[in-house]
């Protein structure tokens, strides 16, 4: 990180945290940034996004198909981005199947536990839990429980200082040093002060401005991305601009890294405000219109599958049945009997029927089970 690159108009100050070596100390919340009219049309405009997107997941018999599927895709996208390499139909298999089962990969556990921090945060939310400090730190806690990382003070903030960058470069080489560790909790005390209060910028740019903030500051040693991620979401609920966890932003910062990257990185060098929000806006709206996309794929699909399953099947478990395939999308005799009712025979039958007409096809065996997959709801629910 080097001096010459941040301006007069940097939201904060450079301070030598050893011989030539400096760390970016930011401002706190909020920023003196003039807002413009386009800008102001922009998040209104996004807000109309979101609002088509919520307003489609209402017509949803069940939407926790859709809330489930939503958290299970930015599980493994947000710890993708973090060098976490799992595949949805793992996590799908080993959530259906063998949930209590043994499991020695360390990559589907991290993603099982940020699915798990998921769930949670939003529960938290629901119980109008505050969004606050504690909040966070506890967020952290349960998404490093039992997994790599778990050394790295779960849900404590950081005291050393710490640099992001290629780990062969270390702070003299790194692209960015945030600030050092004693200034970390005056500035997160500061960012949960702002996070819930919309004012002066309305609940959007504000969301932009906060996920900025908490990135800079890095307030644990590892989890960071993870958690400033999950707070996009959680922070429009807290404002209102969500009811439910439909918005999810790991895909189109993935799709987009280094504009994401570069453009936090221009705010601290330059005071680079405007493009980064206009930026932030625009990855929410292709999230929600991605979002939109996979909830009619959703619909469509249910509908269909009910249509064939009253038109091939008697068994009063298999419209049961078309439930849990979308809930589960890997199913087993078992897992039908279990959520659908019947016996294991009337189970079989009712997979046999769905096998029929092209709703399921055999799978491989997990953890010694026969199983059966859903391809085109994993296609066209899960996968880009």
């Amino acid at each position: 990180m080097r001096r010459e690159n941040f301006s007069a108009t940097s939201p904060g100050e450079l301070l030598s945290i050893s011989g030539d070596i400096l760390a970016f100390l930011p401002t706190p919340l909020p920023p003196d940034l003039p807002v413009s009219w386009p800008l102001l049309r922009q998040a209104e405009a996004t807000r109309g996004a979101i609002s088509e997107l919520a307003g489609q997941a209402r017509l949803i018999e069940n939407v926790e198909l859709v809330i489930r599927a939503l958290a299970r895709r930015e599980a493994v996208l947000s710890s993708r981005m973090e060098g976490t390499h799992t595949e949805i139909a793992e996590v799908l298999a080993h959530e259906s199947v063998s949930p209590s089962a043994p499991n020695l990969d360390p990559d589907l556990d991290e993603v099982l536990n940020y699915l798990a921090t998921i769930t949670l945060a939003e529960q938290w939310i629901g119980d109008e839990r505050d969004l606050g400090v504690p909040f966070i730190r506890d967020l952290h806690a349960r998404l490093l429980q039992g997994v790599r990382g778990e050394e790295k003070s779960p849900g404590v903030f950081r005291l050393r200082n710490v640099y992001i960058g290629r780990k062969d470069d270390g702070f003299a080489g790194a692209r960015f040093v945030p600030p050092p560790g004693e200034h970390v909790a005056m500035l997160m005390d500061n960012l949960v002060s702002t996070m819930v209060d919309p004012a002066p910028f309305g609940p959007l740019i504000n969301a932009a401005i906060s996920h900025y903030q908490f990135e800079t500051i890095h307030p644990f040693e590892d989890g960071n991305g993870r958690i400033g991620r999950l707070l996009i979401p959680l922070q429009l609920m807290r404002l209102g601009v969500l009811d439910r966890p439909l918005l999810y932003l790991a895909a189109a910062f993935e799709k987009n890294d280094r504009r994401y990257r570069d453009g936090l990185l221009a705010v601290s060098e330059t005071g680079a405000w405007l493009p980064w929000i206009e930026f932030f806006l625009e990855m929410i709206e292709a999230a929600a219109l991605d979002a939109r996309t996979r909830v009619t794929n959703l619909m469509t699909l249910l509908a269909d599958y009910r249509e064939r399953v009253r038109n091939a099947s008697t068994s009063r478990y298999a419209l049961p049945a078309v439930d849990v395939v979308f809930r589960r999308v890997f199913v087993s005799a078992a897992l039908v009997t279990r959520e659908a009712g019947g016996t294991a025979p009337t189970a079989k039958k009712v997979i046999d029927d769905l096998v029929r007409v092209g709703i399921l096809e055999p799978s491989a065996r997990i953890s010694g089970t026969q199983t059966w997959l859903a391809r085109e709801v994993l296609d066209r629910v899960y996968r880009d």
